[in-house]
């Protein structure tokens, strides 16, 4: 009996023996640092992409890590955010909020992009950043001299605001940074890019019309507002337009600019029970022409902002699309990402359906 409890152990022993060579060594921050010759922290700040560590540094030490195969532990990491969301953030870096209007404060004129702003602002401090604002166009301003300022004030992280007019091109020494634009008003470069999903928001808007019987739903755009947001506004509504019949379809009204006498006589000629809009000036238009609403016409507008309480329509959440964008930078910061991204990403904000006085309400 002892002879067969000696080989039992024997084999026991040998087995897990075999396990724990078997096991792969995982290698940490300290194992990096020693290899480096620095302190573990200053290893984990660099690879962090903390501004405080020079750019040469964390090359050097993220290029030891990955010789080495370091990788982040999730569940340290987990713990490690916990702790950080127990107690009050800390200031860590600045975030710049980039804009490029002809004046300095000409983008709070669009009520939607404050609240991006907002978003944005609201976010950056919880997370411990400062959000700067920053104008392309100051006096005197090339990419390079941009670019110089925000280094100097060891700004990396970007946040590109939407711009004044369609495709437009932004120019910055962009390895330096890492970035993320909100819309799609940038042509160049394509940086990742958190938007409100506007092709979802114009279906969802001719779902809750259809939902109230309206039967002749029709879009008056301007076609610069809808090349703003890549054409998605439109290419909703046609498809939405194919769940009608084929006597119900209608042409949208898409203007270089607000005529109102166009617009009069197109109302006239189509005959439609319902309209989609962005354009304020429907609203007024409408009143003066004699329609009231909705009992005589319905009208859904697609940018519903705090103001526009009696307005029915779509609220964007422009808040959270700011909130977003600053969360998307953070992680782009954490994981070292600058520049121009080989496949960039968009993150679509789902809008949502807020009731007004402008549509009759909703029928069995």
């Amino acid at each position: 009996m002892g002879a067969v409890l000696k080989l039992l152990n024997n084999v026991a022993t040998r087995a897990c023996s075999h396990l724990i060579m078997a096991t792969p060594v995982r290698i940490t921050l300290r194992d990096v640092a020693r290899r480096a010759g620095c302190h573990f922290s200053t290893v984990s700040l660099a690879l962090r992409g903390r501004p405080e560590i020079p750019v040469g540094t964390r090359a050097r030490l993220k290029k030891i890590a990955d010789e080495l195969g370091y990788r982040p532990d999730p569940m340290l990491a987990s713990l490690s955010s916990y702790r950080r969301d127990d107690r009050p953030a800390r200031y860590r870096a600045t975030l710049a909020w980039v804009t490029n209007f002809p004046t300095r404060s000409g983008w709070r004129n669009e009520e939607i992009y404050y609240e991006y702003y907002l978003g944005a602002r609201e976010r950056a401090q919880a997370l411990g950043f400062r959000l700067q604002e920053f104008w392309l166009r100051d006096e005197n301003m090339t990419a390079a001299r941009a670019t110089q300022i925000l280094a100097a004030r060891g700004i990396q992280g970007l946040i590109i605001a939407p711009q004044p007019t369609p495709s437009e091109v932004v120019t910055l020494e962009w390895s330096r940074f890492s970035a993320v634009v909100i819309g799609y008003s940038v042509a160049s470069p394509t940086l990742h890019m958190v938007c409100p999903n506007q092709y979802r928001s114009m279906k969802l808007a001719m779902d809750r019309l259809m939902a109230r019987n309206y039967r002749r739903i029709a879009l008056v755009m301007l076609r610069a507002s809808d090349e703003r947001v890549d054409n998605n506004w439109l290419g909703g509504y046609l498809v939405m337009q194919q769940r009608l019949p084929a006597a119900n379809r209608l042409e949208p009204l898409l203007l270089n600019a607000w005529d109102e006498e166009l617009f009069a006589t197109w109302l006239r000629r189509e005959r439609p029970d319902a309209i989609v809009s962005k354009c304020v000036e429907a609203l007024p238009a409408l009143r003066r022409l004699g329609y009231r609403l909705p009992q005589d016409l319905g009208a859904a507008f697609l940018t519903r902002v705090k103001s526009s309480r009696e307005i029915s329509g779509i609220d964007e959440r422009p808040f959270e699309v700011g909130t977003a964008a600053v969360d998307y930078l953070v992680s782009m910061q954490h994981r070292t990402e600058r520049g121009v991204p080989d496949q960039p990403r968009r993150l679509l904000i789902e809008g949502k359906w807020v009731e007004g006085r402008t549509v009759r309400t909703a029928v069995a």
